[in-house]
């Protein structure tokens, strides 16, 4: 039985439909979780290197990041989640870097007044 002009429109229609249905799967893929977790793990990582205190500004960029993350997630935008978590993980390696890197400076200070005063002890004592 020949397919009338409705019919293959029909048929279309449904090959259209179906396309757009797996190609809109195609891109999304699965839900970032190992992604969102590694993310969560290294702003902890931040946080206990001092980030909270030396480098505010881009630990909490990594945290709105991860949170929008979580949300496009529970969307099912897995493919925005995954980019907003891998941003996140960035960030937060920042933050971190940041952190130890003024941490380290602090204690190179320290330890350089150190031997500025024990420089200026030796040098007032007098000589026997």
């Amino acid at each position: 039985m020949p397919l009338t002009s409705r019919g293959w429109r029909l048929r279309g229609l449904f090959l259209i439909t179906a396309a757009l249905a797996l190609a809109a799967c195609a891109n999304e893929g699965p839900p970032p979780t190992t992604e969102v977790t590694l993310a969560d793990s290294t702003i902890r990582d931040a946080e206990t290197a001092g980030a909270v205190q030396y480098s505010p500004v881009e630990l909490n960029t990594a945290r709105e990041k991860l949170e929008a993350a979580r949300r496009n997630m529970q969307d099912d935008n897995n493919e925005q989640a995954r980019r907003l978590a891998e941003e996140a993980e960035v960030d937060a390696r920042l933050a971190e870097l940041r952190a130890r890197t003024k941490t380290t400076r602090d204690a190179v200070a320290a330890i350089q007044s150190s031997i500025d005063a024990l420089r200026r002890e030796l040098n007032t004592r007098p000589t026997s």
